[in-house]
This record gives structure tokens, C-alpha cells and sequence, in this order.
């Protein structure tokens, strides 16, 4: 997705430069005035005394956001040590001055480790440069990181000119943190989008459904099995994605009655899953999240025509409507939802 935007955003842009540890990144095909670096090999660089005092500070700096003290000081070992990866990465990264001008932005698509690089990137070396970045789910709603904490979000906010939603439900959130209120002018909306690759096949002989997320805790990938056991047609689901948690839905898949056939594709590039919605018939791409932002599989999936069926978390309800799909609530009856497959079934019979 941030390759998609840089085919619209570099024509606002003299150069830009692609920072990244991304494995081949260099075959990928961007516009003629961007240029693919990584910087973070066969570097030499270390940091200086101050700069580990800075480490310090940063971490230090933390302490009033954690909700719980006990947990900031059990973390505080680890967090010192991302903190000293995080800066020596904003340095090899500083160290390219012709790079930089005074009209430079600095953009972290993801407000994670990546906007605190991008913030001691401005703080302490391309002090001119302005700092911006995008929020999705795990960045801005607390709830889906292990201590209900996002990291560095005060000494981010110091340094960040804005921080983007890619939702309204996100937006609030972020204006909602009383922590945070002073920095609320900085947040803003800005919804993530992907190219038009046409509307899919359609084949009303078959009914084929897709989830295409990592299979862990949060995506709930599970429940599908349940609301399929309640399903008397003959259907396919495709699971695109592996996970923690592949192994044990397997094993949950064998329960499922034999209209029903699961085919498991592990790992899917994007290329592959794009390929896959131009040649296959989907009636459903489904997500039963306990917490999300706004999904790009959605956005995604509907760019090829695909309808949704999703819970009612994060930013889904934004994209996920009665135009487009079904949506269900946060923790909701299997039996019910089943009802939905089969509403959706008797639809596609009678167009």
C-alpha cells in the first residue's frame, strides 16, 4: 500500500528517497524520481555518548504515559535497547545529507518503531525537515498491543508535524487519549486507498470466501469455522495468510461438514492475492476481528468488487456497509451470521 501511494504522491515531490530493510526491495518498480535505499547494511556506524544519553531520556520520558509503573520498569531493559536501535538507524539515515533540504518531509507510513525513527531522525539530525505519520490499527487503538501502551507516542508527538488516522474511528481515539490532548491539533484524518484493478469474475454456480490476514488472537480467524458448521450448502473457503495459530485452525477445520472445503494458501504477496481476485469468482472476503483500524484486505477486496463481511471494531464500519457487504457485531452469534451466508446465497441465485 505505501507503494500505491507513492504512484500518486511523487508527482508533489522533486525526489524521494524509499528507506528500507525490505528483503529484494530494490525489483520493485517505483517512479523515475524515487529511489529505493537501504541503509542499515554493512554500516559501521555507532552511537556517540550523548546520543545514548538521549536513548535514555527518551526512555525515561515514557514513564508518565504507562498506565501501569511496575510494567514501564519490567520493559524498561528492552525499550532502552529498541530505543539504541531505533536511533542508530535514524543516524545511518541522517548521515545522507543530500537527501535533505529545508523543504524535506519525513514520512513513517506506520507510527510504530517507524515514527520514533523518523522523530530522532528531526530531533537530532535534520532538525529543518518536517515529520509526519500514518496510524492504522495496532499504532493507535492501545488495546491491540500486549500492555495496552503505544511506545514513544509523547516523545512522537514532540517531533511530528501530524499524525494520520486511516479512519474516523481512529481519529477519535487518538483526539480521546487524555495524555495526549495537548498534541490533539496534530491529528488529523487521511484515509489509505489502492489502485482500480477492475471488478473480478463472477460465477453465480459457485460461492467461494476468502480471509486474508495473519492467523492470530486478535483476527479471530476461528469463529469462521463455527458460523460454517452452520452452513448446508456447498461452499469453498481460502485462506490466505499463516500464523501462530494456523496449526490449531487446521485442526478446528476437520470438525467442518463436507459441503464445506477449506484450502490453505499460508503466505500470499500481494501480487498473488491480487492475480487470485482477477481469476476467481469471490462472493465474500470475511473478518472477524475483535479489534481493528481500517483494513487494507478491504480496501483491497473491494477495489476487484468484492463484498465484505466484517465486525463492527475500529474503522470497518466505514467501509463496511449495506452498500458493500454485511456487518456483524463484536461478539456475535454464530447461527445468525450463518443466516447471512445464506441470505447472500439465495442473492447471487436471483441476479
Amino acid at each position: 500500500m505505501a507503494f500505491d501511494e507513492i504512484s500518486v504522491t511523487h508527482k508533489y515531490f522533486s525526489s524521494i528517497y524509499i528507506v528500507t530493510n525490505q528483503y529484494n526491495a530494490n525489483n520493485l518498480v517505483v517512479p523515475e524520481n524515487c529511489y529505493i535505499k537501504d541503509v542499515y547494511t554493512n554500516s559501521t556506524l555507532k552511537l556517540s555518548f550523548s546520543e545514548l544519553i538521549n536513548c535514555l531520556r527518551i526512555v525515561l520520558s515514557d514513564f508518565s504515559y504507562y498506565p501501569k509503573k511496575k510494567v514501564f520498569l519490567k520493559s524498561f531493559r528492552y525499550n532502552l535497547s529498541l530505543i539504541k536501535q531505533l536511533h542508530l538507524k535514524a543516524k545511518m539515515i541522517g548521515q545522507n545529507k543530500d537527501w535533505f533540504t529545508s523543504n524535506s518531509v519525513v514520512y513513517a507510513y506506520w507510527a510504530d518503531n517507524l515514527a520514533t525513527t523518523a522523530s530522532i531522525l528531526v530531533q537530532r539530525y535534520q532538525q529543518s525537515a518536517k515529520c509526519v505519520a500514518r496510524g492504522h490499527g495496532f499504532e493507535i487503538f492501545e488495546e491491540q498491543t500486549p500492555n495496552k501502551m503505544i511506545k514513544f507516542r509523547g516523545f512522537q508527538y514532540q517531533y511530528l508535524n501530524k499524525l494520520f488516522a486511516d479512519s474516523k474511528n481512529g481519529l477519535k481515539h487518538l483526539d480521546s487519549r487524555s495524555q495526549y490532548q495537548n498534541f490533539n491539533s496534530k491529528n488529523s484524518l487521511a484515509y489509505v486507498g489502492t489502485a482500480d484493478y477492475g471488478i473480478g469474475p463472477f460465477d453465480t454456480t459457485e460461492f467461494n470466501i476468502v480471509t486474508c490476514s495473519v492467523v492470530r488472537d486478535v483476527k479471530r480467524v476461528h469463529l469462521l469455522t463455527e458460523i460454517l458448521k452452520h452452513i448446508s450448502f456447498s461452499l469453498t473457503w481460502h485462506i490466505m495468510g499463516d500464523g501462530p495459530l494456523l496449526d490449531e485452525l487446521k485442526k478446528l477445520n476437520n470438525e467442518l461438514p463436507k459441503n464445506i472445503k477449506v484450502i490453505y494458501y499460508g503466505y500470499m504477496s500481494n501480487k498473488n492475492i491480487f492475480q487470485f481476485y482477477k481469476t476467481t469468482s469471490v462472493n465474500l472476503l470475511v473478518s472477524l476481528s475483535s479489534s481493528e483500524g481500517l483494513p487494507v484486505s478491504m480496501i483491497e477486496a473491494q477495489s476487484f468488487g468484492i463484498p465484505i463481511l466484517s465486525t463492527d471494531v475500529g474503522g470497518c464500519n466505514e467501509i463496511c456497509n449495506e452498500q458493500t457487504g454485511f456487518l456483524v457485531e463484536k461478539n456475535f452469534n454464530p447461527t445468525d451470521v450463518a443466516k447471512k451466508y445464506l441470505s447472500l446465497k439465495i442473492q447471487i441465485k436471483t441476479h
